[in-house]
């Protein structure tokens, strides 16, 4: 699932990045200049020196008497107008800029300056750029229609699943009810299905060779992207049932009957120059030079060089839809590629770089970042990542000996004990030390600053003496004054019969520093109300696996730190009854599933699953995202702590770098940059 292959991305990514080591120093690039920086073949008309004027005046003043000497003065020159710049440095080279291709953040940075988005996702929404507007049912530019449907045609069940439509399919059809379909006999109505069909309108937009782009650019790229041989996720492709343009600046997407898609305005595909690319299969264009290396673009920029090495050069495209608004604001853009982690501030002191993206920026480097802005050598920009770090308690666990008679009390399937240790972490001194405080307790599985984060949201402060006092009521007491709370086991008589250690385990994957020191913090806050947490790690290969002997999906741990993925839409996914890992022959969602916490509540479930069918943006659609949110906010399965924080520099005289949590690339409004000469 693609949860479960995110994890695992990011546990190299973390392992890699979070190092707590001090990486060398690169050696600083010569200072910038148009002349080190620029190939003499981009050619700029605005540096060419202006024509004298032919004028009785000037002739005047450059006429030479008779008998004067033959001494002429040089005419002055007029002062050019300076070439506005900016240098970009990032931590890699794109290998290719086909929009099919490479989908490392660098190559996704250098796209945004060549291409417009679409749309953009600020702030945990939607809004259109490259298209006129986002459909909207409400607008009448996206519908939802019946439609008839026959046996053998490709349909979404009920399932969401594209399939062929078969006796004994279920579905839901055009009046909302599940049912069974059956192919209608002599006499009968068609059996009806939902349909969507949704309408896209371009700006006026043109490739930086003189070409405008047509709708049919747009179906060219879609064309691309649905051949099985291009990579990239093909679940929206799947159940598309058309893409085609209606006029040169309009496409239409149908869905397949049944696939009423909550997001049904982002089913646009980017377009592509057919009149550049046509010639070249799908194939082809994932190894050729005039895709890889050449791409036209609609964007503020298009591509001036790229020269062997570890920079890219692009200058203003003079087709830019936006050009009346001022934009792009500067002519040049450099990627300069650092290949060592920098030295702080010297590469922007020297002129090396005015921005420094997210992937050479090093947590252990924040404090540095800190000092120098306030000495205004730079301006660091720490925003959230939507990654967030939680730790899962093992509610239901699985052959682990959860049994108080097979020799282990199921702790954590009682809520007041949950919401105890909730009390007990210090998230606010775990932010401090290892994000240097640029991050945010987080409550959920979304941010307190997500459109649909609840206000009335019950909160878990840190706070060890309601941690304790939640303990003591439920029973889990000190009886020895070793300093660890017990289980206590009573007679009739209440006289005490037995004791069991509140001791339980607290695990990570070992190759992450980062999050070994975390669970140490999170030791040491355990201890402080009572609980004996012993830390015990494993290998990433086995921490992560499939299958019942898995520590983490395989449901065998007591607590488990590690990572997930928020968004624009709320993940309640996560903790869904149906997804809780384990043999599906027993009820459970497969060992592949995604809720290694065992919990299930029933409210939640039909909260998250109202929520899931639901259409973006409508009533039916935040209501229940934020009932889930407030029962798991309640209920504690997890303890979120905190979002990852994506860390980028620019030069104090940079403008208009506005980095958003969940935009791909800081350079989404790369148009407007600007920088104080």
């Amino acid at each position: 699932m693609y949860y479960r292959v995110f994890i695992l991305t990011m546990v190299l990514w973390l392992a890699a990045c979070r190092s707590e080591e001090s990486a060398p120093a690169v050696t600083p690039a010569t200072t910038r200049s148009a002349a080190t920086h620029i190939p003499a073949s981009l050619g700029d008309s605005s540096t060419a020196a202006p024509v004298m004027e032919n004028t009785p005046e000037a002739a005047e003043a450059t006429a030479v008497p008779e008998a004067a000497a033959t001494h002429t003065p040089v005419p002055p020159t007029a002062t050019p107008i300076p070439v506005k710049e900016l240098t970009v440095c990032m931590s890699g080279v794109p290998t290719s800029l086909y929009l099919y291709g490479d989908e490392s953040l660098a190559a996704t940075a250098v796209r945004h300056a060549l291409y417009d988005s679409l749309y953009t996702t600020l702030g945990y929404g939607y809004q259109p750029q490259a298209l006129v507007k986002l459909p909207d049912l409400a607008d009448g530019d996206a519908i939802i229609q019946p439609i008839d449907v026959a046996e053998g045609d490709l349909i979404v069940n009920s399932a969401g699943k594209a399939v062929r439509l078969l006796p004994g399919t279920q579905i839901v059809n055009a009046d909302g009810q599940t049912v069974l379909f059956r192919a209608p006999r002599e006499g009968d109505p068609p059996v009806q299905m939902q349909q969507m069909v949704v309408d896209f309108a371009l700006h006026p937009l043109v490739w930086s060779d003189g070409t405008p782009v047509t709708a049919d650019d747009s179906v060219f790229s879609f064309e691309l992207a649905s051949d099985p041989i291009t990579p990239g996720d093909k679940n929206k492709i799947e159940r598309t049932a058309s893409y085609e343009a209606l006029d040169e600046q309009s496409v239409r997407w149908t869905g397949l009957p049944g696939f009423l898609d909550p997001t049904y305005f982002t089913n646009v595909w980017q377009p592509l120059p057919r009149h550049q690319l046509g010639d070249l299969s799908a194939a082809d264009l994932l190894t050729a030079e005039v895709s890889m290396r050449q791409p036209l673009s609609y964007g503020p920029f298009m591509l001036a060089s790229w020269p062997p090495g570890e920079q890219i050069f692009l200058s203003r495209n003079p087709y830019y839809y936006r050009q009346d608004e001022g934009f792009p604001a500067i002519d040049r853009l450099i990627f300069q590629t650092i290949l060592q982690a920098p030295t702080w501030p010297e590469l922007l002191a020297n002129g090396t770089c005015d921005i420094v993206t997210r992937g050479l920026v090093d947590f252990a480097q924040i404090p540095d970042l800190i000092n120098a802005a306030q000495n205004g050598e730079l301006t660091p920009y720490f925003t959230n990542d939507l990654i967030f770090e939680h730790i899962d308690f093992g509610i239901n666990s699985w052959n682990y000996g959860d049994d108080i008679f097979r020799g282990r009390p199921d702790w954590f399937d009682f809520l007041p004990v949950r919401q105890a240790i909730a009390h007990c972490l210090n998230r606010p001194r775990m932010i401090d030390e290892l994000l240097y405080g640029q991050s945010q307790v987080m409550n959920a599985y979304v941010p307190d600053d997500h459109p649909l984060y609840p206000a009335d949201i019950t909160l878990w402060p840190y706070d060890p003496t309601a941690g304790n006092a939640l303990l003591e009521e439920f029973g889990l007491v000190d009886t020895d004054g070793d300093g660890w709370r017990e289980w206590v086991e009573r007679d009739l008589q209440r006289t005490i019969v037995a004791t069991t250690t509140f001791s339980i385990t607290l695990s990570t994957n070992s190759e992450s520093a980062f999050r070994l020191r975390l669970n140490e913090l999170a030791q040491e806050d355990l201890a402080a109300c009572g609980i004996q947490a012993n830390l015990v790690n494993y290998p990433a290969e086995t921490w992560f696996d499939d299958g019942p002997f898995s520590p983490l999906f395989g449901r065998r741990f007591d607590l488990a730190t590690f990572a997930w993925r928020t968004g624009i839409t709320p993940p309640c996914g996560l903790y869904l009854s149906t997804n809780i890992t384990g043999p599906e022959e027993r009820g459970f969602g497969g060992w592949n599933n995604i809720n290694a916490t065992g919990w299930g509540n029933e409210e939640y479930d039909a909260a998250c699953q109202a929520a899931q069918n639901a259409i973006y943006g409508t009533e039916e659609f935040e209501a229940n995202h934020q009932t889930a949110l407030r029962i798991f906010a309640e209920r504690k399965p997890s303890i979120p702590l905190f979002q990852y924080i994506k860390t980028a520099v620019t030069a104090p005289t940079v403008r208009n770098f506005q980095p958003d949590p969940t935009q791909p690339s800081e350079l989404w409004n790369v148009f407007a940059w600007d920088i104080e000469e």
